[in-house]
């Protein structure tokens, strides 16, 4: 039985949502039944070594020039010939390979496959015999300014064949814009470890509240901050402890906010962590401030694990939190608003334990990785047969 080859690009296997769903996709894809091949468009990133050495990855090929990669100078100078020099790069492999399908991820790798076919830069591409599916994982309208959203409707979105996004709010909004397109949503997957709810009476005379995200401005964690020392000083509270788990560019500044807000004793930020499970067991309260998201892994986990929920009422965070039922809503971009959030939860005990158990049973119902899986090959094998019909 022939293989259904599947080419993958991707920017990188760093440490984002979207590199660790593409481990978990091709970890569960039937090796019987189809094989990969794994690009990397901008660097290798962490988990490079486990991606390569997944069963169904057949090579992992790389874009990017080993010798550049630490030159910020060269990124700035030679953005647009870099960029060109991929997209060349890209038609070869695309001609060697021969793929079924060709699957994108992440916005610069999507512009990158949108390039190829814009300048017919692979002849065997062009003939229309295989199809372009493009990952959307996150609210571009949200976080894109008008050339680059120009540069997505242009190249991105007028070449792909279906686009396939995590949340289903951003899926009716590429819907409502785009009618003609192919488009849906496939929630992420999901493994949860078997962890004991709190209970009502268990009231903790001291909270540790987590937030888990990149270290970047759209996950908003000055904000948080910024609430912290707000329900320290004008809430009076000192019965809490904050973790901020992830590493970014802001890392630097955010710890001189905690410290200039005398916080450093009790908000800590250690950095990133491989298993982030034993750290929400242990914490009282989530919370989320970021200024945009699509589907975001770390909400959903620390839903999946019963902690009340708080985070912005962005993307496909509707999709997931009901307002004062499995979560708390907030404007984002407040500090104000949060620190109310999070001192009406640290006040009410039985009211977090609610929304924890909710959010629980929201996630055990809404998520299957199986059935995602079986989504994802039913896109597979309904592309090949839209490209067979037109190509008889």
């Amino acid at each position: 039985m022939n293989r259904t080859r599947i080419l993958y690009v991707i920017d990188s296997m760093g440490r984002g949502g979207a590199e660790t769903q593409l481990l978990k996709t091709l970890a569960r894809l039937p090796q019987d039944r189809f094989e990969a091949f794994v690009v990397l468009s901008r660097e290798p990133g962490t988990f490079y070594e486990k991606l390569a050495a997944l069963p169904v990855v057949q090579e992992v090929i790389g874009l990017y020039d080993p010798s550049r990669l630490a030159s910020q100078s060269y990124q700035v100078r030679s953005r647009i010939l870099s960029l060109a020099r991929k997209a060349f790069r890209l038609a070869e492999i695309i001609e060697s390979v021969v793929p079924s399908i060709i699957h994108s991820w992440l916005w610069y790798s999507n512009l990158l496959c949108g390039l190829v076919r814009q300048f017919s830069l692979a002849p065997s591409w062009e003939s229309g015999s295989c199809p372009l599916i493009v990952s959307q994982r996150g609210d571009y309208y949200a976080r894109y300014s008008c050339p680059r959203l120009w540069l997505t409707e242009k190249i991105i979105y007028h070449h792909a064949d279906v686009l396939l996004t995590n949340s289903d709010s951003i899926g009716d909004n590429l819907r409502h814009r785009y009618p003609d397109k192919r488009i849906l949503a496939i929630r992420n997957l999901l493994d949860l470890p078997d962890v004991a709810l709190r209970s009502p009476s268990d009231v903790p005379p001291l909270w540790h509240i987590v937030s888990v995200g990149r270290l970047t401005p759209e996950k908003g964690h000055q904000y948080l901050i910024e609430a912290l020392h707000i329900l320290n000083t004008r809430f009076n509270r000192k019965n809490f402890t904050a973790t901020i788990l992830g590493d970014g560019a802001l890392q630097a500044a955010l710890v001189e906010s905690v410290n200039h807000y005398e916080l450093a004793g009790r908000i800590q930020l250690p950095g990133f962590c491989d298993d982030i499970f034993p750290v929400l067991s242990a914490a009282h309260l989530f919370v989320l401030p970021s200024l945009h998201e699509s589907s975001p892994n770390a909400l959903i986990e620390a839903m999946g694990v019963g902690l009340p929920c708080i985070a912005s009422s962005v993307g496909g965070v509707l999709d997931l939190i009901d307002d004062q039922k499995n979560g708390l809503l907030v404007q984002p971009q407040s500090s104000e608003v949060l620190a109310e959030a999070i001192d009406r939860l640290l006040t009410n005990w039985r009211f977090a334990v609610c929304l924890g158990q909710n959010a629980r049973q929201t996630i055990e119902s809404v998520f299957d990785s199986n059935r995602s899986i079986q989504q994802l090959e039913t896109v597979y094998r309904d592309s090949l047969c839209m490209i067979s019909q037109r190509h008889p």
